[in-house]
Formats: structure tokens, sequence, C-alpha cells
């Protein structure tokens, strides 16, 4: 069987055996394991396998059995509003679940989209509803319900799924299947199917001290923090698993960690039905201990201005709300049975005949499928649009005009640099129709979705499309930087996943009003993506004149989302070439104008990128932290996001890194690594440069033989991509030869070396890189005990190096090294390393470089 690619991750690759089920690819990764799209051969269809891993298995074979025995029994039960069970089994040293493969989107989307009729709420909850009474008749309690643990099929099925925090009735005194156990208050969290971009790599935890925020769909907020004292209400939570669930739907006993029952599910059907007809929940807090006060307490909101829910209907939810279960109804089918009886319902006439009905109902039938023909046909425009920018499909003549300019320059490689730039754009070309077309009929097809929310998507997709345009109009003009940069900027195209976010969308200020002032901003905004298409295909100067010119622009329409996007996209783009405390005002001015206008993608971005700035160019750390803080507070309310965390923790290991604490470094690195792999795929310049990375941080904790399998892996990537004699893959080919020279194997070393200093003086590269070439050549002279050949190497170069503190440290302590064998050029050494170390210390470098120096002369010089 195929084992796992990606070293450390655990995630099986396509092709890999569950049983008798082939893995189709990843669909999601939870607290308790993870969720693949699979095939079955033996029945010929998809299916979903969920694989549960590590402690939701069972530390041992009694836990694993025990779990088994109630996956077997969720197995058993059929009902049309649960998700199918198929089979049950083992895999190695876990239990899997196939189940069938729902495609839709959840309740909580759902109830995003549109405006919902009190009777299209009841509709789809009661039918959730009998999918938990047929549970509870089954002696099964879910325990985690929630509109994202409910699918909505495009065929308007309703199905409840996640039965994984189920236990059997009568069990309550084993071990909980969904925890992370320990003192600490940790909460289980499972990974719903529908919920596929959710990153959770080991089960939250909750601080319940109160610091941390609900984020808006009642989910632990990412990245949660470690509990510090593990109590509540003076009820020291010292069993594994005693509290389990999602805290805004949580009955009181959960919290308390008490017995749980089918009542525990009625209570949380009832405030995701209050939250779904009265849009707020039922229970007021914004933080975890706010909030369990008011549930525990039984303290609900009263009924917001304007509502029309009937009286009748919020006696019904206020009795499933009780805190004390013996007061809730007696059972999930009698609560039904309330919800269902409408007492001012009359018996209606027929106003026709039966004959009259069915030719009214023939002729209805006609005209709602030729209806639903026009809009289909309506929504068939996506290849359309994108005429001009990147079509779908074979060649065309914008594919052909981008060819001949990679291959006019003459570069070695160019065929493969396109064919990879080419895999990249019609992976988002798809995406982008497929998306387009979803959203189009979500509304004229379905009815799902209001046209308000048709009118918020479809603007993101246009802006969306413009920056796809105006990556292919610098394309098309190509020089050899731009076809060098090339993979690296169809990587970097805006995320998609931001136009399905219906919520964050709804947040955003709105574009202006006046059809003039609108015009404006467009103009603008496709200016702004020139600006990202000239910085990331390498084109740092004219990225930044340009983009001076954008924020000015920007600023002038006084619309704060555009200026927000100008800004942070200005600063990224001339990244290379920008005085650094331009850059960072050029950051920290998006982000209060992202706050201001609620966009909160951009506040993230930019905070994180301030934060790294700071932390690497300025080596000013507690500025760096507060930017970083202030990112990963803004992404606690942004769930279903996880590229936008990834970056954020990419920022967070360079703070952490320049402040000399590579253990949590290359945690973060590690986190990051392992969704870029799961959301963009392996071979993808993204997923590289976070397999370096982590590469990084190992050897710099002295881990080189796991370093080198990272840093390996990132140079055939980007070998495969980019071709041999690419900037950024001589960059992880240098760093590759750091992790052999600390293994030992100084010949390889010295090849790699080599290699990555040829390709950076093949692509005409800044000094400063061929210069660290020659150090990285020096320092194998060193290492193999040629002195003399390592200072002829240095001493040429050494007024490079020393630009860098970091660097030009090394590069003086390594001179230094090549000096003192000869004892007349002893002192000269001494002085050197004192020098790096004053360079050092003025610069706030890393204290694991100046201790270096410390070292050195320690070792070297009498006290």
């Amino acid at each position: 069987m195929a084992e796992a690619t990606a070293a450390g991750t655990g995630v099986l690759p396509k092709g890999a055996a569950i049983g008798r089920y082939v893995v189709l690819g990843l669909v999601g990764r939870g607290g308790m394991g993870e969720v693949y799209a699979a095939y079955d051969p033996e029945l010929d269809r998809r299916i979903a396998v969920k694989l549960l891993r590590g402690h939701a298995a069972g530390a041992d074979a009694e836990g694993r059995l025990r779990l088994l025995r109630e996956a077997q029994a969720i197995a058993k039960l059929s009902h049309p509003n649960v998700v199918v069970v198929y089979d049950v089994g083992t895999f190695r040293d876990s239990v899997f679940i196939a189940m069938e493969f729902v495609e839709g989107n959840t309740v909580g989307y759902w109830m995003q989209a549109a405006a919902r009729t009190i009777k299209e709420v009841l509709s789809v909850f009661l039918a959730a509803g009998r999918g938990l009474a047929a549970a509870h008749a089954a002696g099964m309690v879910h325990r985690d319900f929630k509109p994202e643990n409910v699918m909505l099929t495009k065929d308007g099925q309703v199905r409840v799924m996640d039965f994984g925090l189920a236990r059997q009735l009568g069990e309550e005194g084993a071990a909980p299947v969904a925890t992370s156990g320990g003192d600490s208050g940790r909460l289980g969290h499972l990974l719903a199917l529908g919920e596929p971009d959710e990153p959770m790599p080991d089960g939250p935890s909750i601080d319940l001290d109160a610091t941390a925020k609900l984020g808006p769909g009642g989910a632990v907020p990412a990245p949660a923090r470690e509990a510090n004292s593990g109590r509540f209400l003076n009820h020291k939570l010292t069993q594994t698993g005693a509290l389990v669930g999602t805290p805004a739907y949580m009955a009181p006993e959960q919290f308390a960690g008490t017995t749980t029952d089918a009542r525990t599910d009625q209570f949380s059907f009832c405030v995701a039905l209050y939250e779904a007809l009265y849009g707020q929940r039922p229970f007021d807090g914004d933080t975890i201990v706010a909030l369990m006060a008011n549930v525990v307490a039984g303290t609900v909101r009263d009924v917001p201005e304007g509502s029309h829910v009937p009286t009748r209907l919020r006696k019904i939810l206020l009795r499933g709300l009780e805190a004390d279960p013996s007061r809730r109804h007696p059972s999930m089918a009698e609560l039904l049975a309330a919800l269902e009886t409408d007492p001012s319902a009359r018996p209606r006439r027929w106003l026709f005949g039966i004959a009259a009905a069915v030719t009214c109902g023939a002729a209805v039938f006609v005209g709602a499928r030729q209806m639903s023909t026009k809009r289909i046909a309506m929504c068939a425009g996506a290849p359309a649009r994108l005429e001009g920018a990147w079509e779908l499909g074979g060649p065309s003549a914008r594919k052909r005009e981008i060819e001949a300019a990679f291959t006019a320059k003459g570069k070695v490689g160019a065929a493969r640099l396109f064919a990879s730039v080419s895999a990249l754009l019609d992976t988002y070309a798809e995406r982008w129709a497929a998306m387009y077309t979803d959203t189009c009929e979500a509304t004229h097809v379905r009815g799902e979705q209001s046209v308000e929310v048709l009118d918020l998507r479809m603007t993101c997709l246009g802006q969306r499309l413009t920056s796809l345009r105006a990556l292919t109009d610098v394309l098309a003009r190509a020089d050899a930087d731009v076809v060098e940069n090339a993979v690296s900027a169809a990587g970097a195209l805006p995320s998609l996943e931001r136009c399905a976010d219906v919520a964050m969308l709804k947040t955003v200020v709105q574009p202006p009003a006046d059809p003039k002032v609108r015009q404006r901003v467009q103009d603008v905004g496709a200016a702004v993506a020139r600006v990202r298409a000239l910085g990331d295909s390498g084109q740092c100067n004219a990225a930044s004149e340009a983009g001076k010119a954008a924020v000015v622009a920007a600023r002038s329409t006084r619309y704060l989302p555009l200026i927000a996007e100008a800004s942070y996209v200005a600063g990224e783009a001339a990244k290379f070439c920008t005085p650094v405390d331009d850059q960072v005002e050029l950051f920290e001015d998006a982000v209060w104008a992202a706050e201001a206008s609620q966009d909160d993608e951009i506040a993230v971005g930019a905070s994180g990128s301030a934060g790294g700035l700071v932390a690497d160019r300025l080596h000013d750390p507690k500025r760096a932290h507060f930017w970083i803080k202030h990112a990963e507070a803004i992404l606690q309310r942004l769930p279903g996001h996880p590229l936008l965390e990834a970056y954020t923790l990419v920022d967070r290991g360079i703070v952490d890194m320049a402040a000399g604490d590579y253990a949590a470094d290359l945690e973060e690195q590690r986190r990051a690594l392992e969704i870029k792999e799961r959301i963009l795929g392996p071979l993808h310049p993204d997923s590289a440069g976070s397999a370096m990375n982590v590469g990084v941080a190992l050897h710099e904790l002295g881990r080189d033989g796991e370093a080198e399998a990272y840093a390996r892996r990132a140079v055939e990537t980007y070998l495969s991509l980019l071709g041999p004699n690419s900037a950024r893959g001589a960059t992880a080919v240098y760093d590759w030869a750091e992790t052999l020279l600390g293994l030992g194997r100084s010949a390889e070393a010295r090849d790699a070396f080599r290699r990555a200093t040829d390709a950076w003086s093949h692509t005409g590269g800044d000094p400063f890189l061929v210069a660290a070439g020659q150090l990285g050549a020096a320092r194998v002279d060193l290492y193999e005990k040629h002195p003399d050949e390592a200072r002829r190497k240095i001493e040429p170069v050494l007024s490079v190096l020393t630009r860098d503190a970091v660097l030009g440290g090394e590069a003086r302590v390594t001179l230094a090294d090549a000096l003192w064998v000869t004892p007349r050029e002893r002192r000269r050494a001494v002085e050197l390393v004192r020098a790096a170390r004053r360079d050092l210390t003025a610069a706030a470098a890393p204290p694991s470089s100046i201790a270096k120096c410390d070292a050195w002369l320690a070792a070297h010089v009498a006290r």
C-alpha cells in the first residue's frame, strides 16, 4: 500500500488503500483525523472515508474496540435525514468509517446565503430533527449538533452528519471518543464533511479564562489557546473529555462535564433553530465564560425588534432551552410534533377539481422546466468571460502569445516554465468558472441564494478575474525576469475562497452607490491588480512606481476597502526595492483602512506582513509581536480560511525565528506546510517554500537528518516547476547544502553550494547571493581542513556580505577560523569576530548569532 509522501503530515496520498477503498484525495482534516474522498471498486461509487487517528482511535486495543463498536452502531442507523454509513473497520492502529459523499452546502451556509422564511427554516430543521430523533431511537446521542453539521444537498435533501461525538446511551462511564484529553479543559472539535477547509491539526483548546472570543459560527476560534487553569464554575475538568462540543451550541451539562443524553441534542437543536428564526443566538456572550454564565443561568435574550416569529414557536424553543434537562421536552419526537402543530391553521377547501389541478399542474411543470433551462443557459457564461485572460480547454490566441513571449527570450527551460505556469492558470481558471456557474445557479436556478448575495459574490469573482487578466497581460510582454518569476506569480493569484464566504463579503463596506464613483473604484482596482502582477512577476521597480500611483488614486476615491487593498498590494509588490520603513508604513495604512471597512482578509494579511518584516529587517521583536498578535486576533473570527491561517503561521514563524525560538518556528512552519499541501497540493511553489522553511528551522535546531528530507523535497519541487537555473530554486539548493554540511556530507554540500552559485550567476542575480554561495563553499573548505582555500573565497566578497549583519557575522567568523591557523593573523581574526559582534548587537540580531561570536571569542581569546 502507498505510504504518506509528506514527512510528518501522515496524509495518505492519492491511490492509497483504506481497506478496499482507494483514496482519491484529502477532503479535510480535524482533531479526530482526516476525511478522504475515496472510490469503492466493488460498488463502483464515490464515497467519503473518515479515518480516526491517534488519540481519537484510543491509546490501546480496548479503546479502538470500543470506538469500532460505536462506529458499527452508527452504521446500523438508516434514515433519510442522516448521512449514510456504509462500512466501518480498522486500518493500522485506527478506525475508519466509510460513508456517502454528500455534495451540497451546510445549513450554516444556507442561513447566510439569503433571507429565509419561517416556513423554509422550519422545513429544513424539522427534517434535521427527524434525523436526530432516529439516532436517539437507535440509542445514540450526537453531542455536537449545529448548522455546520447538517448538509443541504443540491436537490434539497437534509442530512445530519458527523456523529463523531456520538456515544451509545447507557455508556456514560466510558471514555468519550472525541477527546484531546488532559487537565487543561480541552474541547474535542470534529471536522464536518461539509467544512473541508477548516484546519484543526490537533483538536483546538479553549481558554476558560475568558480571553478567547467566539467566532461567528460559534466554533472555537483558531488558533485557540491552551487553557491555564482548567477550572470551570469551581468544577475541575480532570476527566478526559469531560467537556465536548462546540461552545455556542452546548448545553449546560456539557459545560459542567456531567451526564449527557438525548435532551442535550434537543438543547443544541433549539439553539440552532432559534438562531435561524431570529438571526441571533439565544444566549449572549462574546467570551466562553460570559456565554457559559448565560447558558447555565438560562438567561435568554429578548425578542429582537421587528421579529415576526410567532409566540407559540418561542415558547416551544424556550422549553427546549431550559437549563435543567428534566424541564425540556420529553423527547425530540415530542419537540418536533409541537413545532409541526399550528393551532391557527384552518381546513382549506379545494378550489379546483382534480382534472383542473392535473391540467394546471402539467402547464406549471412545462413552464417551470422551460424557465429552468433558460436560467441554466444564462449561467453558462463563464468561458466567455475568461476569453482574453486565460481560456478554458486547449490552445488559444492568448496562450500562444504568452508562450511565444517566453520562448523569445532564449531562456533555458522556458518551455518547462510555460508548462508549469499553464498548469497553475488552468486550475485557477477552472475553479473560477465552476464558482461563477455555481454562484449564478444558486440564485437563478436553485433559488437558495438572494440577489444581494449574488451581487456580492459576483463582484468578488470579477475582482479575481481582473487579477488574472492583469497577470496574463504582464506575461504576454514577458522579459527574462518575468519568465523567471512567472510560476511564483501564477501561484500567488488572490484566493477564490473569499468569494464563497458570504459572512465576510457582507461585512465589508460596499462599493459607492454613485455610478461615476463606482466606475472610478473599478478602474483603480484594475490598476491595483496590475501592481500585484508586476510585483509577483519580479518587476520590483515598476511595481514600486505603479504602487505609489495606485495608492494615491485609491485615496482619492475615499473608498476604504480599495485604499486597504492598494496599500497592502503596494507593500507586497515592492518588498525588495522599497525602503523598509516605507514598506512597513504601507502595511500599517492597509491594516487601519481594512479595520475601518471590516475587510478582515486584508487586515490579517497586512498585519502578518508587517510583523514578519519588522522582525526580519528592523529587528524590533516587541513591535513585530504586536502586529502578529493583531493578525491572529482577527483570524479568530475567520473560520474556514485555511490559506490565510497558513500565511499568518509563516509570518509568526519569521518573528519567532528572529527571536531565536526555532522550536516555535518549526511548529508553525510545519502547520503551514500541512495546510498548503492539503489545499494547494505538494507540487506548488507555496508548498515548496514552506517545506524549505521547515528544513531551515530543523537545521537551526541541529536536526539535520530531518531537515535534509524537507530541503531536498523543496529542491525537487522547484526543479520540477522552474528548471535548474531559477533564483528561487537556488535558494532551496543553498539551504539543502547547509543541511548536507551539517551531516558531514561535504562533497555533496560542495556540489550543492556550487549549483546554487551557478544558478544565481546565470540569472544575473544579486551579487550578495553570489557572495553567499562563495561563503558556503568556503565553509566546506574549512570542514575539509583547507583554510587557505576558504580564505581565498571569503576575502573578495566580505564587504558585500557585511551588507547583512547576520550573514556578515557568519562570514567574519568563518574567515576568522581560516586565519587562526596562521599565528600572525590571529589578532586580525579576533578583531573580525569582535566587529561582527558589535554589528550584530547594533542590529538587534537574533541571540543565536551573537552567541556564536561569544563562543568563538571564549574559545580563542585568553581571559
